[in-house]
């Protein structure tokens, strides 16, 4: 084994979208823009976890070729063979002709479009892929070797090699000697010389492996796992919301149909529409309300059909004046949160990302860098609703979550001021909060703050 400590090694970052895709499969379930707003219950998950978050690598492209051979002096990418990205940390080699490549020493991020077989040749392992990201640490190869023994004066053949191998997306089979384990993602596994065993299969059996083979365990891969394992939990709870929601709906459904024998137009609901007083009722247990119209896409571009601009008792030609008025909103409420969404991934384009995504994003990332956590963010966040504190300028230095929440939390308020000026205070209050179109509904729930001693 080598001598190398591997806490030197620096983490590796996920792909840069990794964590928008794995947030936005629990996140969808609760908020899912394609529905129309009629028969849904808003049900809140307050989303409190690690988050992996994508950071965008510092990179040097190199041209595509048949072969090549890089040392790198510093973090670099580059294109391996056909098929493969490579992103490099210091003292990393490899070495490629076409697809036969081989990993000599160093760590190595590796990202492999999908198709044949796909096989990385290292000193203690092979790692085969067919389309996947995964992380290749070799320690005691000729890479490692060469910088030892050029601080201690040594000489003599390369003994002892090791490979880590860590996967974030697909599966991979790490083989060796005859011997081969299929690693999954999250999971990570060790080639050395008593043979290949894995040593990631969750958090704390991560940690156990890592303790038992006097390893320190790979923070990169423990976060991956724990937001696999956050994931789950989260659908455990929407699952069990849904049995609630399908009998709010149900009730719901019933409310409507004496509303409608009744000849009631467009009632309010009342949930979401509040005063200055319901909000300061809001913040002394720390919650926030957002409200906000679904966002663009395939099934939506804000259009009300004329059956639903007659539901609100209005007049056809009013259907292009709210059209344009929730377009007007969500460009808005988007112009607020992307480029929040933007720095907090190191300057990455968000477009394809989407509003919903970028929101639980920056609530993953709220608590680092000294600001509030996401409890702390929410009371702030109903705070400024109620006026207990300033609404915040361009300028002003606010967490970027809760200047985001801030954001869905008044677009009800702003696109029912705009319908006002066009179409009336009544009207434009009977469009926002009655029971056409489509609207998302989130109630985050934070809790009153402790008690000053």
């Amino acid at each position: 084994m080598s001598d190398l400590d591997p806490r030197d090694w620096p983490a590796q970052e996920p792909p840069a979208d990794f964590a928008e895709r794995v947030v936005a499969a629990a996140r969808a379930e609760s908020r899912n823009p394609a529905k129309p707003r009629r028969g849904r219950i808003a049900a809140g998950v307050l989303l409190v976890g690690s988050l992996a978050a994508g950071i965008a690598f510092a990179v040097h492209l190199q041209s595509r070729g048949a072969a090549g051979d890089v040392t790198a002096e510093a973090r670099r990418e580059v294109r391996v063979g056909t098929r493969a990205v490579a992103v490099l940390e210091p003292g990393a080699h490899v070495k490629w002709h076409g697809d036969d490549i081989e990993q000599t020493g160093g760590d190595v991020f590796w990202r492999v479009e999908p198709g044949a077989r796909f096989t990385v040749h290292t000193a203690a392992a092979d790692v085969t892929v067919k389309g996947t990201c995964f992380r290749v640490r070799v320690t005691g190869g000729e890479g490692d070797m060469t910088r030892r023994d050029a601080m201690v004066g040594a000489v003599g053949a390369v003994v002892g090699a090791a490979a880590f191998v860590g996967v974030y997306e697909g599966k991979v089979a790490v083989s060796h000697a005859g011997q081969s384990v299929d690693v999954a993602a999250g999971q990570s596994a060790q080639a050395d010389g008593r043979g290949v065993h894995l040593t990631g299969l969750s958090p704390s059996a991560q940690g156990s492996a890592a303790e038992a083979e006097g390893a320190e365990p790979d923070p990169l891969l423990a976060a991956n796992a724990n937001l696999a394992d956050t994931v789950q939990e989260y659908r455990r709870r929407l699952e069990a919301i849904d049995a609630d929601k399908k009998k709010l709906e149900k009730k719901l459904a019933e409310a409507e149909a004496k509303l409608g024998d009744a000849g009631a137009v467009g009632v309010p609901d009342k949930k979401y529409d509040l005063s200055q007083d319901d909000w300061k009722e809001l913040a002394k247990v720390g919650e926030v309300r957002l409200y906000t119209p679904c966002g663009p896409g395939p099934h939506n571009d804000f259009d009300y059909s004329p059956a639903a601009v007659n539901a609100l008792g209005l007049a056809p030609q009013d259907g292009p004046i709210i059209q344009a008025a929730m377009q007007r909103s969500q460009a808005r409420t988007w112009g607020i949160i992307k480029p929040l969404c933007s720095q907090a991934l190191g300057g990455t384009n968000v477009d394809k990302i989407g509003e919903l995504s970028c929101m639980s994003i920056l609530e993953g990332f709220a608590g680092q860098n000294g600001g509030p956590g996401i409890g702390e963010a929410v009371r702030q966040a109903a705070e400024i609703e109620a006026g207990q504190r300033p609404m915040p300028g361009p300028s002003d230095d606010v967490p970027a979550v809760v200047r985001a929440l801030v954001a869905e939390a008044s677009a009800s308020k702003d696109v029912e001021a705009d319908l006002a000026r066009q179409l009336g205070p009544e009207d434009a209050h009977r469009i926002v909060f009655g029971d056409q179109g489509c609207w998302t509904n989130l109630v985050l729930h934070a809790g009153a703050r402790e008690p000053q001693p």
